[in-house]
């Protein structure tokens, strides 16, 4: 057992007697303000869709506050869920946000519902720090003792939308709901037209190659020869997408195609990739927002999975994820420790061209 959760014990121990008092004192028909907390990047915003979707449904009438990463709070400023956006750069995510101002914001909404989706303790200190009438949390470390509603830990083996789910059912007794695809804005509809400048008539793929995490980057010398199988095999119309920080990556591979692939990275904002990424017929990438953008907009994903997390639980499409098994997978490592970074290397551009032939027989 260690030091933090003999703490978190002691303390939830302490204040035991009170919460409970005030989880007892629960009712939904008096939930008029809830605050939903997930300062995650892209990936992770997205994939809070489904909890949002069914909390709309489980209280139609009451202000819902998301609370998400800057650049997918652009994104999802054209949902149709019905919740406003507070963005915030969390410094446990190494930006530059204050907790104690997020603490005084959520603080002046005096939200009755608080729920938090990260399974990090200091996310879940900080949110009971918010001090809001009902905290519904995971368990981490015992700080889930400190919540009026406190839910098991999410899950490995699951989908990580689910594992949200699961946590609104397990302890606020909320079902889910059907959640709809990302609308477009009209400048991601504008900027889809893009693909008509790429010559021939196949299936628009969409790349996206370039991550934060250097121990997602799947080999520049792969990527090369998966345009070159793609190109023979597929005739498809390819094109790289991602931000300015992309370019360089996408240039290493791209260096001696002769033009096999487009590079679109750092022309089009979040919103208008959305459209580019809406008007593809397919998405090869790293484990990266990108997937889950895809996923959101209702276009098939094949992830190519480090070991750095785990494919059931991370993977925009778990049934459409490569890996290559090796023993020290799920590292959630920055950077790989082991020399030639296996995980990746040995996950080969034929095992990609696979994947995308078996998706184009379907």
């Amino acid at each position: 057992m260690s030091a933090g959760y003999r703490l978190f014990s002691l303390a939830g121990a302490l204040a035991g007697p009170r919460v409970r008092r005030r989880a007892a004192g629960f009712s939904p028909a008096a939930i008029r303000r809830i605050w939903v907390h997930k300062p995650d990047h892209l990936g992770d915003a997205l994939l809070a869709r489904p909890a949002l979707a069914a909390l709309r449904a489980a209280y139609p009438q009451a202000e819902i506050v998301f609370a998400c990463h800057p650049p997918a709070a652009a994104l999802l400023a054209a949902d149709v869920l019905g919740y406003r956006l507070e963005p915030w750069d969390s410094p446990f995510l190494g930006g530059g946000g204050s907790w104690l101002k997020y603490r005084a914001a959520v603080r002046r909404r005096s939200p009755d519902l608080l729920i938090n989706l990260r399974h990090d303790v200091r996310d879940i200190l900080l949110c009971t720090a918010c001090r809001p009438r009902f905290l519904a949390t995971y368990d981490h470390e015992g700080t889930g003792r400190l919540a009026t509603h406190p839910g098991r830990p999410p899950e490995e083996a699951k989908p990580e939308a689910d594992n949200h789910l699961s946590l609104l059912a397990e302890t606020l007794r909320i079902a889910p709901a059907t959640v709809p695809p990302l609308p477009l804005t009209p400048a991601a509809q504008t900027a889809a037209a893009v693909w008509d400048s790429l010559p021939g008539d196949g299936p628009r793929i969409v790349l996206h190659a370039a991550a934060r995490t250097p121990a997602k980057l799947w080999p520049a010398a792969h990527w090369r020869a998966l345009l070159g199988l793609l190109a023979e095999r597929t005739r498809a119309r390819l094109a790289f997408i991602g931000g300015g920080d992309d370019r360089p990556f996408n240039q290493i591979i791209l260096h001696g195609q002769n033009g096999r692939a487009a590079d679109w990275a750092g022309r089009f904002d979040l919103a208008q990739t959305a459209g580019i990424v809406a008007a593809a017929d397919l998405l090869i990438g790293v484990d990266s927002g990108p997937g889950h953008l895809a996923k959101a907009v209702g276009t098939p994903v094949v992830t190519l999975m480090s070991g750095t997390n785990v494919a059931p639980r991370w993977a925009p499409d778990p049934a459409r994820a490569l890996a290559h098994p090796v023993a020290c997978a799920p590292c959630r490592k920055e950077r790989c420790p082991v020399a030639g970074h296996p995980c990746l290397r040995d996950l080969t551009p034929a095992e990609v061209l696979g994947a995308v032939e078996r998706w184009w027989r379907t």
